[in-house]
């Protein structure tokens, strides 16, 4: 399963296309929860159309774009009538052990803290070079885990997805200049402090005093360029953990509520029915129904 995959390894491999997907929902819900993931989209059929960040972009075929966890999302895709994506998802923290030059980790470091256009019309021999190196990742993150060298062979298999892909960014993606206004830069300081301290705390109050701001002023930032109040934003950032630790079945709803810092179960089956118009165990039925298939 997705989750699975993502917990044990930090790293995992979808091929989506129109029948499924609801697995990228939970891919971009997965990014949406975390503070240090990405996802590497390959389209290779079709168009895409994801707002975030306050804009919509437009992908087509033999696009290749980075999503990442830094980005707020304020719509799901749309999708043309046929596509086909592959998704390359990890954490930058995955407990698989990689060691690069200085040099080089730079370089990675560079690239994923700055955003780029959407590379387009990749040449056909790019594309199924770093397609190919995505599918062996697929293979041994398949294999059992007692299969012997699998950690290892994962280990070199995604130091050459990275050699690939800063390879083929610095020669193909053109970088966005853009210089953050104030309040912008505000905007994603509160949203990634949400993101790091929202199992501790819920309260306004909180992240204003963080950011040396009044409450009142940041909900006006947060609204500008969320869309909705700065209250609303932490409390979709709190479902979307929620759901997340719903999707592992194994974990007692009674242990999530405490993970998320609620007093008691009864207090957290009220927040999340009250904001997702589910109750927490009807939604972890409802993804025990529709199992999300082995990527």
């Amino acid at each position: 399963m997705l989750d699975v995959n993502l917990r044990e390894l930090g790293v995992s491999v979808l091929h989506a296309n129109q029948n499924n997907t609801h697995a990228i929902d939970d891919v971009l819900n997965y990014l949406d929860s975390r503070i240090d993931s990405y996802s590497i989209c390959i389209l290779q059929k079709g168009t895409i159309s994801i707002e975030y960040d306050q804009e919509t972009h437009n992908f087509e075929e033999n696009s290749v774009f980075i999503v990442s966890s830094f980005i707020p999302f304020t719509a799901y895709p749309q999708y043309s009538e046929q596509f086909e994506l592959l998704m390359l998802t990890f954490a930058s923290n995955m407990p698989i052990p990689l060691e690069f030059s200085n040099e080089f980790t730079q370089l990675i470091t560079y690239y994923f803290a700055r955003k780029f256009y959407p590379i387009k019309n990749l040449p056909a021999e790019e594309l199924a070079r770093i397609k190919e190196v995505i599918q062996m990742i697929d293979t041994y993150i398949q294999l059992d885990p007692s299969y012997a060298y699998r950690i290892d062979s994962l280990q070199a298999l995604f130091k050459v997805f990275f050699y690939e892909l800063v390879r083929m960014v610095t020669k193909y993606a053109q970088l966005i200049d853009e210089k953050p206004t104030v309040k912008k830069k505000l905007f994603m300081d509160f949203f990634l402090l949400v993101k790091k301290h929202v199992k501790q705390n819920r309260t306004l109050s909180f992240y204003s005093d963080q950011l040396f701001v009044t409450p009142k002023y940041l909900s006006e930032v947060v609204k500008e360029y969320y869309g909705s109040s700065a209250k609303k934003l932490i409390e979709d950032i709190v479902i979307h953990e929620a759901k997340y630790l719903l999707a592992d079945q194994t974990v007692p709803i009674y242990e999530i509520a405490t993970m998320l810092n609620f007093n008691d179960q009864s207090m957290f089956g009220k927040y999340f029915k009250n904001a997702a118009n589910v109750s927490p165990k009807a939604y972890r039925e409802e993804l025990q129904k529709r199992l999300i298939e082995p990527i």
